[in-house]
């Protein structure tokens, strides 16, 4: 049984996204990552009571495939002072915090970015015109602030976009009039593994975990002396130990670290023994690049195949393409030679028919009658063959 649990986790292709649900759907890890990475001074102080996760709400419905993104609602009522002139309708005071999951360049995500935007101030509007009939109507209505963050895993440099307008065909000939919004970029490697320990809480612990792709990156987080992450932990709920805990499990068994050592290692993490942390483990750094390069190879060899088949099809198409055209071709001279034959047998006929009324004595016209109504001929056509059986 602990065989097929381990094989289901190491065989899930999504543990990235599982792990970025796990850190950004506890209030108190989302909380610190507000705090320490959004650019934004009002978040520098919210608290965990001050989050509610709202992306059953919006996830679900906006696309099936972007489970890991999470969508929070912050509310700063009680860190904005605003005069009575400028919330007339009395409207609630949050901000919408959206964040967009990466572990690859996506070059669109502006746009998806800004779908996500409309449908979650659609949803508000609908929401609000539901207890206050015709209030989006108001002058003074206002729609919530949404602030859009892509938290990105991936090695690779960022190269996409931070403003859509970038992504609109000659958008300086309008300038202005286009959309212009900019997503606040997170990217993980960014940061180094000495500037994730300095803000020393527990969701720089989370992100140091998942920041490990390669041998360099493991060897870093296992050098880090254990001191630093025993402070860290310190004071850190049992359930929030557990969210770590699931974290490293699921990179030591992407790793094949048997699961034996998995779980001793996971069980000093809960007993928050981190200065023994990796003591008498032996990993398998490579392992999973291992096995992402025999999945790449298996892809390109699937890609060869898939080609290789196509040329073929093409090849006996553009056969079949040539036989289809040169039985046209012997079709047509068939055509042609039946046709000379029924010219030359009607000819022969004809020929017979004119002879026999001339021994008869059948003046002209008689013959002439008599060929239009045995042959489909005119009456000039009629003359024509009489003068030529007549000449010869």
């Amino acid at each position: 049984m602990a065989t097929e649990s381990r094989q289901s986790i190491i065989s899930n292709t999504k543990l990235q996204d599982s792990s970025s649900k796990l850190i950004f759907g506890d209030n108190i890890l989302s909380s610190q990552f507000f705090r320490d990475y959004a650019d934004m001074e009002i978040l520098k102080k919210i608290q965990p009571e001050d989050i509610e996760d709202v992306s059953e709400r919006y996830v679900p419905l906006y696309s099936t495939e972007r489970e890991s993104d999470t969508v929070k609602k912050v509310n700063i009522s009680r860190y904005l002072s605003l005069h009575d002139d400028d919330n007339k309708l009395n409207l609630p005071l949050y901000i919408i915090s959206l964040i967009e999951h990466k572990t690859k360049v996506e070059y669109n995500v502006g746009m998806q970015i800004l779908r996500y935007m409309i449908y979650i101030w659609e949803d508000y509007e609908k929401e609000m015109t539901k207890q206050y009939p015709g209030i989006s109507s108001r002058r003074d209505f206002r729609y919530p602030p949404i602030l859009p963050i892509v938290y990105y895993e991936g090695a690779e440099k960022w190269k996409a976009s931070l403003d859509i307008s970038e992504r609109i065909l000659c958008g300086e000939l309008l300038g202005r009039y286009l959309p212009h919004f900019q997503y606040q970029l997170v990217c993980l490697h960014d940061y180094s593994n000495e500037d994730l320990l300095g803000k020393g809480d527990e969701i720089s612990l989370a992100m140091l975990i998942n920041k490990i792709q390669c041998e360099e990156d493991m060897s870093a987080f296992v050098n880090i002396p254990g001191e630093q992450m025993r402070e860290i932990l310190k004071d850190t709920p049992e359930y929030l130990l557990e969210v770590i805990a699931k974290l490293l499990r699921a990179l030591l068994y992407k790793m094949n670290l048997p699961e034996e050592e998995t779980e001793t290692v996971v069980s000093r993490i809960k007993e928050r023994k981190m200065a023994r942390l990796f003591e008498n483990v032996k990993m398998d750094i490579q392992a999973e690049r291992r096995e992402r390069a025999e999945e790449e190879k298996k892809r390109i060899e699937a890609e060869k195949k898939r080609v290789e088949e196509e040329k073929k099809r093409v090849e006996a198409e553009k056969k079949l393409n040539e036989t289809e055209k040169r039985l046209e071709e012997v079709k047509s001279q068939c055509d042609t030679t039946e046709q000379k034959l029924d010219a030359a047998l009607q000819t022969h006929e004809i020929y017979r028919l004119i002879s026999r009324m001339l021994r008869k004595n059948a003046s002209e016209t008689e013959i002439k009658k008599s060929l239009m109504l045995a042959f489909p001929l005119t009456e000039e056509q009629a003359e024509e063959e009489y003068r030529k059986v007549y000449e010869e």
